[in-house]
């Protein structure tokens, strides 16, 4: 039961901040008539299982941090804030479900950073940002669909995931600094031609990777974006291929 809710001027209803915050016996919240959830709102439920959304808009940050026996999260068409560290370390949290229709723009900073059980993902159609350490050390995380809206990957967002490969869209501007740092089962990366800021250590300690493609020049390439068994497949007499040598890592120059 949720006891603690009240209505606001705008007629939204909302779950207040803090309000069934370190509850060890919620096991199942029926929210199907909450438009927002409050900073730390179920903020270390140890026992909520399900949390039911159906008109959600704002989920605002550390909302349901620490509750550590969810395990599906399904996103309504209606959200568009999901702040940060919102499902932070919910360690059996395995799918996480965005509606391609929903609006929802930017992912917050570390919104599902320790989730380590999370499998797989689907991202929303009109998703442009993922924040910095949005899936840190989700080390489970097998399976990812980015929409075509993305344009930026933030710092760190994919620290040590375990994807194997990387279908980056068209229209991605921009790959953070160590955004897919040690994601030691990746073993293939096509980078889009439309990345201009390729982020220092971008791949880096990805130790099964066998190709990163990069058929044009970013504008802005950082230090050791990759190790050195690594190959680079670059076009030949490109700023690419003089990169590569460089920094002594294996190129393939067509």
């Amino acid at each position: 039961l949720i006891e603690k809710i009240y209505r606001a001027e705008n007629g939204a209803v909302r779950v207040p901040a803090r309000a069934m915050k370190n509850n060890p016996r919620l096991q199942m919240a029926d929210l199907r008539n909450i438009g927002e959830i409050k900073k730390e709102a179920f903020m270390n439920c140890t026992a909520l299982c399900n949390a039911r959304m159906d008109r959600v808009r704002v989920i605002e940050r550390r909302a349901f941090s620490g509750c550590v026996r969810l395990k599906t999260v399904d996103f309504p068409r209606t959200l568009n804030r999901l702040e940060l560290q919102a499902f932070m370390n919910d360690k059996r949290l395995k799918k996480a479900c965005f509606r391609k229709e929903c609006g929802l723009e930017e992912l917050g900073n570390e919104v599902f950073s320790g989730c380590t059980g999370l499998e797989r993902v689907t991202l929303p159609g009109k998703l442009r940002t993922i924040g910095r350490r949005a899936f840190y050390k989700c080390t489970g995380l097998l399976e990812i669909e980015f929409p075509l809206t993305l344009q930026v990957v933030g710092e760190e967002s994919f620290y040590q995931c375990g994807l194997s490969e990387l279908e980056l869209p068209e229209g991605l501007i921009e790959i953070g600094e160590s955004a897919f740092l040690k994601c030691r089962d990746l073993e293939y990366v096509y980078v889009p031609d439309t990345v201009r800021k390729l982020g220092r250590w971008a791949f880096h300690g990805c130790t099964n990777l066998k190709i990163l493609e990069i058929n044009h020049d970013p504008a802005e390439i950082g230090e050791w974006i990759t190790n050195k068994q690594c190959t680079i497949r670059c076009p030949a007499g490109s700023k690419m291929e003089e990169y590569a040598r460089s920094y002594g890592i294996n190129v393939n120059s067509q």
